[in-house]
């Protein structure tokens, strides 16, 4: 009888305090409130000691989308509010964190910044209306390529740190399908489509971590998002040229990923340095 109450009580308790079991946000959540904010912490170091990076690391939250192109070397890392609103659970928070780690340990904002000033050079004479004109033609055609590959990169590089850290991969294309919504800024603002980004996280999750994809992410936003993957799918799985491609593509970012890794290992970064040991020695 005792067994039998307290199996009771435990049922009763886990349903009027969910808050206690899982964590749950809705785009109402104020994420600049002291306990969220907090919390926001736990999450990030989580990702951040189970892939072996810099512990002494603050998480912040931020209206401005930008601000971490101006403190790639420190160690404090802005998290935009815009799409914080996006979240739902423990899981799709530790995609948006690990997101925005991606781009840090990945060095965005130096190729960013490199990729400017290479094309700067292109045409010295700026101070001419036409060849002023064509640096920044130059410039906002560069600066798209180079947003596209920074997305994916960052993308890809999310999915490992939420493996590694044991949080599902699969929240990121939930968050970006939602945030497909927005008009403005956030995960999305990248020059690449809802549909390119949703592809690019399941292709690169469903080679890597199959078992993971197999056992799905039950959202309302992800099951949606499935529809427009296996739509995809179908196209692809219709025409061995792009199933080829497709294959092509995973086992070139395998090999990408191990000399980014190696490249990272010679970076003064310090995100860098620290992804790098992980990659390399396989964790």
């Amino acid at each position: 009888m005792k067994k039998i109450f307290a199996l009771l009580l435990f049922g009763i308790m886990f349903a009027f305090t969910p808050s206690v079991w899982a964590a749950s946000y809705n785009t109402s959540t104020n994420w600049f409130d002291t306990k969220n904010v907090s919390h926001l912490n736990t999450i990030g170091q989580n990702i951040i000691k189970a892939n072996k990076m810099p512990s002494t690391v603050t998480f912040k939250v931020t209206d401005n989308q930008n601000m971490n192109s101006e403190s790639t070397y420190t160690r404090t890392v802005y998290i935009y509010s815009g799409d914080l609103k996006y979240v739902e659970n423990d899981n799709e928070l530790a995609a948006v964190v690990a997101h925005e780690i991606g781009h840090l340990v990945n060095g965005h904002t130096a190729k960013s910044s490199i990729f400017d000033s290479v094309i700067s050079s292109v045409n010295p004479n700026t101070s001419t209306e036409n060849g002023s004109t064509t640096v920044s033609l130059l410039k906002t055609i560069s600066s798209n390529k180079v947003n596209k590959d920074n997305e994916k990169e960052a993308d890809i590089t999310a999915v490992d740190l939420l493996m590694t850290a044991g949080y599902n991969p699969l929240a990121l294309i939930s968050v970006v399908y939602k945030s497909d919504i927005s008009e403005t800024g956030g995960l999305l603002d990248s020059n690449l489509s809802c549909e390119e980004r949703i592809m690019n996280i399941y292709d690169y999750a469903n080679y890597n971590y199959p078992e993971k994809v197999k056992a799905n992410y039950k959202t309302d936003s992800y099951q949606s998002a499935l529809n427009l993957i296996y739509a995809n799918l179908k196209i692809r799985n219709a025409d061995s040229k792009k199933l080829a491609k497709a294959k092509k593509e995973q086992e070139k970012l395998q090999k990408e990923k191990l000399k980014r890794a190696r490249n990272m290992a010679k970076s003064t970064n310090p995100w860098s340095s620290a992804y790098s040991l992980m990659q390399v020695s396989g964790n």
